[in-house]
């Protein structure tokens, strides 16, 4: 193998016109690491490197999109928390911060921001001066040194207290690893109100300089935007692949909602919640209308109930009609009426059916003898019973209710027509099939 310099003259006065003949060489030119061209002759073997062998010069890349996956998997789990009803109905995804949750208070909002930061090494722990960017020791009051303490990881969450006032409630610093004593100690004593150590100390004393503020504020409300500062710590749900997200998702969604999923269904749920936040924070609002920003950067209920395949229509209804564990109720109405071949349509009249059977029922247990109510309720359970054997079909069911319709010991019961007994199937299926 023979090797000339990478000079563009050299090289056009090297190659040059090939005789024909069996001694012709192939020109291969290669860039290599020393900046050469390689002349390989046709009859020696060539040195065939493959591209798993070798190496790459830097692998960042695929690094940062498993950051911006567990950033992702953390909003995707505090969306979850919608569920609950416990006031939370919006999570921003990627505006303002890595995602802002928003609560409902006696009809005004307030916000939570959150800032997610990852290590790849578990066993690392945040330091003082990786937080707050605050020196160990001589920490500097210039113009520069405090400038890096106002972009610092907790300097840009603080800004967010600052900006959004009273209804910025709290803003968090959320990680896969722990926090070392010294930042957990200044974020203890801030949110105390004691600042007492070193850090702590200087964050309060410098409040004012540290974030521009004129008039200086007041103790009280340093005190108070200081003290909306928290950590939260080694969070076991987000994970370079998704495997503990979707552990815990399904835990969540048991613990808020009572819905159980399977194996596959959790699995389903939780890439399409993870990758519903990605597209969230991937679009660009640039120019949007301000009406527009929340459908497009925010997930809400809606989006929830479609990726949990529940009906919005049958949701409403159920919870309309003040049936208790309305969600749960809707998730097994709408998975057992979609196996059958039902369309929204039907879902949500099969709703509505079940919240009057239930209406009719509660009713008829004050009319009727025990022993009737016993016979009419064993009766819808064998209905149920004979419809689910040979596979659940809507024409063997409506053929089953009016076979049941003409029942002398249904006629015993007032207003008890086709469509309440679909309703009361319905109500057999959600209790035999909530777990």
């Amino acid at each position: 193998m023979l090797h000339v310099p990478v000079l563009v003259k050299r090289a056009a006065a090297t190659i040059q016109p090939i005789v024909s003949g069996p001694s012709w060489l192939d020109i291969c030119i290669t860039i290599r690491a020393k900046s050469t061209f390689s002349l390989t002759s046709r009859n020696r073997p060539l040195d065939v490197k493959h591209i798993e062998s070798v190496a790459p010069a830097e692998d960042s890349g695929r690094d940062t999109i498993s950051r911006f996956d567990m950033q992702f998997q953390a909003a995707a789990f505090a969306a979850l928390e919608i569920l609950e009803g416990n006031g939370i109905d919006c999570v921003y995804c990627d505006f303002h911060d890595d995602f802002v949750v928003r609560r409902q208070i006696n009809g005004q909002p307030t916000y939570h921001f959150f800032q997610v930061k990852t290590k790849k090494r578990l066993n690392h722990q945040w330091s003082t001066k990786e937080i707050f960017a605050i020196a160990s020791r001589s920490q500097g009051v210039d113009e520069e040194s405090l400038g890096k303490i106002k972009t610092s990881f907790a300097g840009k969450l603080l800004l967010h207290a600052i900006v959004f006032d009273n209804t910025c409630s709290e803003v968090t610093l959320l990680s896969n690893v722990h926090f070392d004593e010294g930042v957990v100690t200044v974020v203890d004593e801030l949110r105390g109100r004691t600042p007492k150590a070193k850090a702590a100390k200087f964050l309060a004393d410098n409040f004012s300089a540290i974030f521009s503020i004129e008039p200086p504020a007041d103790p009280g409300t340093t005190a108070c935007v200081l003290g909306k500062l928290s950590l939260r710590a080694a969070a076991s749900y987000i994970e370079t692949d998704r495997g503990a997200f979707a552990s815990a998702a399904r835990t969540a969604i048991h613990n808020y909602s009572e819905i159980d999923l399977s194996f596959d269904e959790t699995t389903e749920l939780a890439n399409g919640l993870v990758d519903l936040v990605s597209r969230k924070s991937r679009t660009s609002l640039e120019g949007v209308a301000k009406s527009d920003i929340e459908s497009l950067s925010g997930v809400g209920l809606d989006d929830l109930l479609e990726i949990l395949c529940i009906s919005r229509t049958a949701y409403e209804a159920l919870l309309k009609g003040a049936v208790p564990k309305a969600l749960k109720t809707a998730s097994v109405i709408t998975r057992w009426m979609k196996q059958a071949g039902a369309d929204d349509a039907m879902i949500e009249f099969a709703s509505h059916q079940k919240v009057k059977w239930d209406i009719w029922l509660r009713d008829a247990r004050h009319i009727y003898s025990p022993m009737d109510m016993a016979v009419l309720l064993a009766l819808v359970d064998k209905l149920h019973d004979d419809w689910v054997k040979p596979g659940a079909t809507f024409s063997s069911l409506d053929k089953l209710i009016c076979t049941l319709s003409a029942d002398s010991e249904i006629k015993k019961f007032s207003a008890l027509d086709r469509e309440l007994l679909f309703g009361a199937v319905g109500s057999v299926v959600v209790r035999r099939y909530s777990k």
